[in-house]
C-alpha cells in the first residue's frame, strides 16, 4: 500500500496544472535584466582601471521581443572615461576577462574623430549581457552594454 501512495504522489506532481511539474518559467523583468547588465558594466569598469566620468553616463530603455514573441524591454548602458597610456593592452585585458566569463569576444580598431586610434573589444553570447563593447584610446575610453530582453514596456521604464 505504501508503494501505491508514493506512485500516486509522484504522478500528481507531474500532472498538468501542477506547479511542481511545470518547467515553464516567466521571463525575468526588464529591471532585473538591467541590474545584471549594469553590474557587469560596473565590474568591467573596475577591472579596466580607467578613470570613468559619472557625468558622461547614460541609460535608456528600448523595446525588444521576448522568446515567446511578446513585447518586452531592454536597457542600453553607456559610459565614457579618460584615455589610457596603452589602449591596446587595456582592451586585451578587458577582452580576456570577458572570455574567462564565457563571452565570445572579437577585437577590432578604428579611428576616432580626433585622429586617435581606438582599440575595441565586443563581447556577447553569454553572461549577464546581450552584448557589450569596450573601446580605449589615448584620448578617451568608452563602454556600452545592452541588457537581455525582459518583461516590461520601454515607455513605462523611462
Amino acid at each position: 500500500m505504501l508503494v501505491a501512495v508514493v506512485v500516486v504522489a509522484s504522478m500528481t506532481a507531474c500532472a498538468p496544472g501542477s506547479s511542481e511539474g511545470n518547467t515553464a518559467r516567466a521571463a525575468p523583468t526588464a529591471e532585473h535584466q538591467r541590474r545584471q547588465a549594469a553590474d557587469y558594466v560596473e565590474e568591467t569598469m573596475r577591472r579596466s582601471g580607467v578613470d570613468w566620468d559619472a557625468d558622461q553616463s547614460e541609460e535608456y530603455a528600448q523595446d525588444c521581443v521576448l522568446a515567446d514573441g511578446s513585447a518586452g524591454a531592454l536597457y542600453n548602458i553607456v559610459r565614457t572615461g579618460a584615455g589610457v597610456d596603452d589602449p591596446e593592452a587595456v582592451t586585451k585585458s578587458v577582452g580576456a576577462a570577458w572570455a574567462a566569463d564565457g563571452l565570445t569576444v572579437k577585437y577590432s580598431t578604428d579611428e576616432m574623430t580626433s585622429g586617435a586610434k581606438r582599440y575595441l573589444v565586443n563581447g556577447g553570447g553569454g553572461g549577464a549581457v546581450e552584448r557589450i563593447q569596450f573601446g580605449a584610446a589615448t584620448t578617451k575610453s568608452t563602454m556600452s552594454g545592452v541588457s537581455k530582453c525582459g518583461t516590461g514596456n520601454a515607455a513605462d521604464l523611462g
